[in-house]
């Protein structure tokens, strides 16, 4: 069953609704997403609000009320979250509710306008216990990303990499500029966000809900002059490849290769940009698995990866130290293996077929979908899975030669 996308504006107040038909799925889901440019800045500031607002409202005026409400709509769910796209910080308002309860629909919309519009405040700011409260916690939040080595080796890559960049900016903010912020300061700046933000109204639901679940939308109360907008960056490179290294304790190091791939994520092209990264390291059949691991023995594991809404490919691997020239080397010659078209079409048309079967399982998915269509929106490209899995199916071997060609090794980060 296919899933389609249709939308409708509200251009007046520049809060955009759009519907995703999915009769297959057994509930609603209505998102509101705030975008806003990411920028140093403000970063901190998004990260805390979105810890801060799931404290409640005026209506439910602390997590306890905003569970039992929950509860109350036959279990439904709710989460406030901070997501990157490219070179915008999100705050995600995401509901989601039992279908076909007409109701339910019209508490859930009225839910989040209270949860949007009239958060808890004291004076002229959120309440400071609450905002001290989570200002630890998302300073430990923070701190703890170093755990996760594998992670931690990708953001400090994609900094590096970034510097001058927003693309490098981590969203979830910084410990040192929490000491900066208040609840004074944090509620001016949620107020600014409702006021000048990118707003987006998302929702799924059956074709025989979709003009009640718009009329809806259309009722939440937003007025924003949308003056906060992403700038068009250009991304600087550089001939020389930079190399960074880090010590941290650590049973087992960690490699990340940034490379540049010339490539804006709205062309075309970026379909072929996709099989080749499934060629070069994004399946267990891939160059970069059967190559430096299976054959050479010389990582843990290993794998390559796009970033969609940024023309960035990295490869990232787990490796003994002493491995970490030869993992190096065998990684940039799987790259020109590709670049001299040593691809036969049997393994091309696997490759492509499992890139058509990752984006066909997204209809099993209500938020694979959603995330889908947001980046789409924001590419201000609006395909369709199924023009996407096309335009997969159309490239050729000389096609991911030439596309290769144009990948570029930036940042070489080792962590030890």
């Amino acid at each position: 069953m296919t899933m389609t996308i249709e939308q409708k504006k509200k251009s007046i107040k520049q809060c955009d609704i759009h519907f995703l038909k999915g009769e297959q799925f057994k509930t609603n889901i209505i998102s509101v997403v705030l975008r806003i440019p990411l920028t140093k800045q403000n970063a901190t500031k998004t990260a805390l609000l979105a810890e801060v607002l799931k404290n409640g409202c005026k209506q439910y005026p602390s997590r306890k009320a905003v569970c039992q409400k929950m509860d109350d709509m036959m279990g439904s769910v709710f989460d406030i979250s901070i997501i990157k796209k490219g070179k915008e910080q999100i705050l995600f308002f995401y509901l989601e509710t039992v279908k076909h309860e007409k109701e339910l629909l019209e508490q859930a919309f009225t839910f989040l306008q209270n949860m949007l519009l009239y958060p808890l405040q004291e004076g002229k700011g959120f309440p400071k216990k609450i905002v001290e409260i989570e200002k630890e916690i998302l300073a430990e939040k923070i701190k703890s990303r170093q755990d996760d080595k594998k992670e931690y080796s990708k953001i400090r890559c994609l900094e590096e990499m970034c510097k001058k960049n927003t693309f490098g900016i981590f969203a979830d903010g910084y410990v040192e500029d929490l000491k900066e912020i208040d609840e004074m300061i944090l509620l001016m700046h949620y107020n600014n966000m409702i006021k000048h933000s990118k707003i987006e109204i998302i929702m799924t639901g059956d074709e025989s809900q979709k003009n009640e679940m718009i009329a809806l939308a259309e009722k939440l109360n937003f007025e924003t002059d949308f003056l906060w907008q992403t700038e068009n960056e250009n991304v600087k490179q550089s001939n020389d490849i930079q190399k960074v290294e880090e010590t941290l304790h650590t049973a087992q190091s960690r490699i990340v290769l940034g490379f540049d791939t010339n490539i804006s994520p709205e062309q075309k092209e970026f379909a072929c940009l996709l099989v080749c990264n499934e060629l070069f390291g994004g399946s267990p059949t891939s160059l970069l698995f059967q190559n430096v691991r299976e054959k050479e023995g010389a990582c843990y594991d290993i794998s390559s990866f796009l970033f969609r809404l940024y023309p960035i490919l990295m490869v990232k691997a787990g490796i003994e130290k002493q491995y970490y020239n030869k993992a190096v080397d065998i990684i940039q010659n799987c790259l020109k293996t590709l670049q001299q078209k040593k691809v036969d079409s049997e393994t091309l048309e696997q490759a492509k077929q499992n890139m058509i079967r990752y984006y066909i399982s997204m209809k099993d998915s209500q938020t694979a979908l959603m995330d889908f269509a947001l980046n789409e929106w924001i590419l201000k490209t609006n395909r369709t899975i199924e023009q996407f899995i096309k335009e997969i199916e159309q490239v050729t071997i000389e096609d991911v030669q030439k596309r290769a060609k144009e990948i570029h090794l930036n940042t070489i980060y080792f962590l030890q």
